[in-house]
Protein backbone atom coordinates (compact mmCIF):
# COMPACT_ATOMS: atom_id res chain seq x y z
CA UNK A 1 0.00 0.00 0.00
CA UNK A 2 1.37 3.39 -0.92
CA UNK A 3 1.11 6.49 1.24
CA UNK A 4 -1.44 7.94 -1.22
CA UNK A 5 -3.59 4.80 -0.93
CA UNK A 6 -3.41 4.99 2.86
CA UNK A 7 -4.45 8.65 2.77
CA UNK A 8 -7.43 7.72 0.57
CA UNK A 9 -8.48 5.00 3.04
CA UNK A 10 -8.15 7.35 6.03
CA UNK A 11 -10.09 10.09 4.24
CA UNK A 12 -12.96 7.83 3.25
CA UNK A 13 -13.06 5.99 6.57
CA UNK A 14 -13.01 9.08 8.75
CA UNK A 15 -14.97 11.41 6.50
CA UNK A 16 -12.01 13.75 6.06
CA UNK A 17 -10.64 15.58 3.06
CA UNK A 18 -7.51 14.10 1.55
CA UNK A 19 -5.55 17.14 2.77
CA UNK A 20 -6.73 16.62 6.35
CA UNK A 21 -6.10 12.89 6.15
CA UNK A 22 -2.58 13.59 4.89
CA UNK A 23 -1.92 15.94 7.81
CA UNK A 24 -3.25 13.36 10.26
CA UNK A 25 -1.09 10.61 8.78
CA UNK A 26 2.03 12.80 8.76
CA UNK A 27 1.42 13.77 12.38
CA UNK A 28 0.92 10.15 13.42
CA UNK A 29 4.03 8.95 11.60
CA UNK A 30 6.06 11.78 13.11
CA UNK A 31 4.89 10.87 16.61
CA UNK A 32 5.86 7.24 16.03
CA UNK A 33 9.30 8.26 14.75
CA UNK A 34 9.89 10.49 17.78
CA UNK A 35 8.81 7.72 20.15
CA UNK A 36 11.13 5.22 18.51
CA UNK A 37 14.09 7.59 18.86
CA UNK A 38 13.69 7.58 22.67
Amino acid sequence: MTKAELIDKIASGAGLSKADASKALDSTLNAIKLSLKK
